[in-house]
């Protein structure tokens, strides 16, 4: 039997999207992990908006919604006192809508939230193998030969020497890809906070519906619910001396620092399942790639958890890796879509890194300074807006089509990679930026579906608007559209309100999936007009790539078509 073609080195969020991705795209993967068990704990329990739409298009979405939980208050409390002096959302609802149906971040234990993807890689045919670690790889002109260690449940370990066509280190901050690579990992360790995490039960005293925290300058004590129904927290304590900053701290000498920061004895704890010791590293790559070995996650890059972006960022790197490295395995792409994996992620990184660490700096100045609520105090403990992910965008990269949209090139410094510089993100269909979605739309066959269904992470998806007149150029198009398979781009049409199939088969003449757009979300989410004729090509990763109308449009779509493909 023929080996996988991807091995994948670590098995947490990060590896577990990538293989579900590959695996989609009919690439074969192995995927391994050091641990000998699966890991516990909450750690990383925010899901942002753009996760959960990413979620949606690779079908796993009601899985995590249904074990999931909205975004608790959060209280914060004087010493002694069983009120607390402000309660606030951690960010404000919005109200879902045909184009942003997600717009509210997800809270879930990452135990939780690992175990899901595992069950649903096991529906795809595959699973994590347990202590089985990557040594080291030695590259080849065409593969990558693996150096592993399997160790099994007595403890006995075997070596293998496994040969593969690519590797990508998911492997965590101390990975040993990135290492073997020799990327730099430039930054800084925050050391003036000593900082212990960990789960421990509540038994009674604290509402789980709420995050609770306390400051005592310059300690802090937080305790964090993932979900209501549960007596599970995670505690964040910062601030401990310096001469225990080293040594992990005990359940017992966690609840006698709690009591003492708090004052609260009224709240009880029960068993506790895993505590660590943590410093706040805030550092990333300068590339993300080496020839034939990628890495993702948190190997590329590591911060500050205020914001809630690691887990989402490092799912969000996998994603655009995983539809790239399909096509080139296949054949379709040339390998230098490989390199546009670093040159779109990294801006990004950089940028959410110094978001993160700004609002690291807010948390802990404001805390340390008073505990009476203030505007500064709201700012620092406020999240949504850009930390939604929604205005995550690859302006400026090479393989998107930005010309004629107004759109600033690679160079341009004002481009932020983050959000929409003039702080709108929902305002059509833009290039670069994700494709809204649009719920209402209607199949030949009646039945009724939505854009982010539609969308797949196997195929560029090209969505045909508008009825314009004759003589636009359709018989170019089709021609664009016939020479790419449907196995890699697929053509839907959107049919605007009173427009039948026949008269809109008559001029595109292609066979494509119809949907109509009775209730008009399609084209006012992407602020198209029904009146003119359109092409938007999304990516498989769901981010609009070209944008292209007129009697130009064909050569758009081929000129994006040529960015992407081998020929």
């Amino acid at each position: 039997m023929a080996n996988p073609s991807v091995l994948i080195a670590g098995a947490g969020p990060s590896g577990l999207i990538l293989a579900i991705v590959l695996l989609q795209n009919g690439v074969s993967v192995r995927i391994i992990d050091k641990e000998a068990k699966h890991r516990k704990g909450s750690r990383g329990t925010g899901i942002q908006p753009r996760t959960l739409e990413l979620y949606d298009i690779l079908g796993i979405l009601p899985d995590i919604s249904s074990a999931a939980a909205p975004n608790a208050e959060l209280a914060r409390y004087k010493r002694g006192d069983l009120k607390p002096f402000a309660i606030a959302p951690l960010a404000e609802w919005v109200e879902p809508a045909p184009d942003v149906p997600h717009p509210n971040a997800l809270s879930l234990s990452q135990e939780h939230h690992e175990a899901i993807l595992r069950a649903y890689l096991a529906k795809l045919g595959a699973s994590v193998e347990l202590g089985s670690e990557l040594r080291s790889f030695v590259q080849l002109p065409g593969s990558v030969v693996a150096h592993i260690v399997v160790t099994d449940q007595h403890g006995t370990q075997r070596e293998e020497r496994t040969q593969f066509d690519w590797l990508i280190g998911t492997d965590g901050a101390h990975s040993i890809v990135r290492k073997q690579l020799g990327l730099s990992f430039l930054g800084e360790t925050r050391t003036e906070l000593h900082i212990a995490l960990g789960d421990i039960v509540v038994e009674e005293g604290a509402d789980p519906r709420m995050w609770h925290v306390w400051s005592d300058p310059p300690k802090l004590m937080a305790l964090r619910s993932s979900r209501a129904d549960s007596k599970v927290v995670m505690f964040a304590y910062a601030g401990r001396a310096e001469n225990l900053a080293d040594k992990t701290i005990t359940r017992d000498e966690f609840i006698e620092a709690f009591y003492s920061v708090t004052g609260r004895h009224d709240i009880k704890f029960g068993d506790t399942s895993w505590i660590s010791n943590y410093r706040p590293n805030m550092r990333m790559v300068d590339d993300m790639r080496a020839g034939r070995v990628f890495i993702a996650g948190d190997a590329a890059h590591c911060h500050s958890p205020t914001g809630g972006q690691g887990l989402n960022s490092s799912v969000q790197d996998t994603v655009n890796l995983g539809w790239k490295l399909a096509l080139v395995h296949k054949g379709l792409s040339p390998d230098a879509l490989l390199d546009t994996y670093a040159e779109e992620r990294l801006r990004v990184i950089a940028q959410m890194l110094t978001l993160t660490t700004e609002l690291y700096n807010k948390t802990f100045r404001t805390t340390a300074r008073r505990d009476t609520e203030n505007e500064d105090e709201k700012d620092a403990w406020t999240r949504g807006g850009a930390l939604t992910m929604l205005g995550v965008n690859y302006r400026g990269s090479s393989i998107v089509r930005e010309e004629g949209h107004g759109i600033g090139g690679s160079k341009d410094a004002s481009i932020s990679p983050y959000a929409a510089e003039d702080g709108i993100v929902n305002t059509g269909a833009r290039v670069a930026f994700r494709a809204p979605d649009a719920s209402g739309l209607v199949r030949l066959d009646g039945s009724v579906t939505q854009l982010f269904t539609v969308f797949r992470l196997s195929v560029h998806t090209v969505l045909l608007f508008g009825m314009g007149p004759a003589g636009f150029g359709w018989e170019r198009m089709v021609e664009v559209l016939r020479r790419r398979s449907a196995d890699i781009v697929h053509t839907v049409q959107v049919l605007p309100r009173g427009v039948t199939h026949r008269e809109a088969n008559s001029q595109v003449q292609l066979q494509v999936d119809v949907l109509h757009d009775m209730e008009g979300h399609a084209y006012q989410g992407y602020g198209l007009s029904a009146t003119e004729l359109s092409v938007v090509v999304v990516r498989p990763d769901g981010v609009v790539g070209a944008i292209e109308k007129g009697n130009g449009a064909a050569e758009g779509v081929e000129g994006y078509f040529r960015k992407i493909f081998e020929n």
